[in-house]
C-alpha cells in the first residue's frame, strides 16, 4: 500500500483551539500508511498583491511547497460570525496563487466545523466549500462534518466524545479510500 502524507489546517491561532484539539484527535485515527503534519498559518503575513509581485514571503513559500507535497489538506474550522476566520481565509488567498496553478489546484480537501452553538459551523461550511471550489480543489461528495457545542466534547485539546470520533473516524477512512483504495485479498 502506498503511503499518504496529510497536511492538517486549524482554522484558529488559539493556544487551545478547539479546531487544533479536532485535527489533533483526527491524527490519532489516521492509518499506519498515512504521514501528518500540520501548517501554521499564524506565521502567513497579510495577503497583499504587493508582496506577491515582489520576492514573496518565506513562509508563503514554504507553505505553498508543503500543500504541494501533501497528497489532501484536512481542515478543523471554527465559525466566527457566521463564516471563517479572517486567518483562514487569509492562507486561502495565499495558497490560490497563482490562479489556476496553485499548490491547491486538484487537491483533495476534507474539512469539519465546530462552534459551541447547536449548528456546530454549518453557516461556516457554505463559505469554505464555496472558497475551496473556486480554487479548483478537489470536494468529494461526503456527509458535512460538524462538531456542535464543541466545549463540551473537547478535554485536554483533544475529542472525547466517542460519538463524535467515531462519525468523523468513519468520513476521514472514507475520504482516505478515495485517496488510495486498500487493496482486498480474497
Amino acid at each position: 500500500m502506498s503511503s499518504l502524507h496529510l497536511i492538517g489546517l486549524s482554522g484558529s491561532l488559539r493556544k487551545d483551539s478547539h479546531s487544533s484539539a479536532i485535527l489533533s484527535s483526527l491524527a490519532e485515527l489516521l492509518p499506519a500508511h498515512a504521514t501528518w503534519s500540520t501548517l501554521d498559518i499564524g506565521e502567513l503575513p497579510h495577503y497583499s498583491a504587493d508582496l506577491e509581485s515582489e520576492a514573496l514571503p518565506l513562509p508563503v513559500i514554504n507553505a505553498r511547497a508543503r500543500v504541494q507535497r501533501a497528497d489532501a489538506v484536512i481542515m478543523a474550522v471554527p465559525e466566527y460570525n457566521h463564516g471563517i476566520p479572517g486567518v483562514l481565509k487569509n492562507t486561502l488567498d495565499w495558497l490560490s496563487r497563482p490562479v489556476r496553478a496553485s499548490c491547491m489546484m486538484g487537491k483533495p480537501v476534507l474539512f469539519v466545523t465546530q462552534s459551541n452553538g447547536s449548528l456546530g459551523g454549518v453557516r461556516a461550511q457554505f463559505q469554505l466549500r464555496e472558497t475551496l471550489a473556486s480554487m479548483l480543489c478537489v470536494l468529494p461528495p461526503m456527509q458535512e462534518m460538524v462538531v456542535t457545542h464543541a466545549s463540551e466534547k473537547i478535554r485536554d485539546g483533544r475529542m472525547v466524545d466517542e460519538a463524535a470520533l467515531r462519525f468523523i473516524g468513519a468520513q476521514l477512512h472514507a475520504f482516505l479510500e478515495r485517496l488510495a483504495p486498500v487493496e482486498y485479498v480474497a
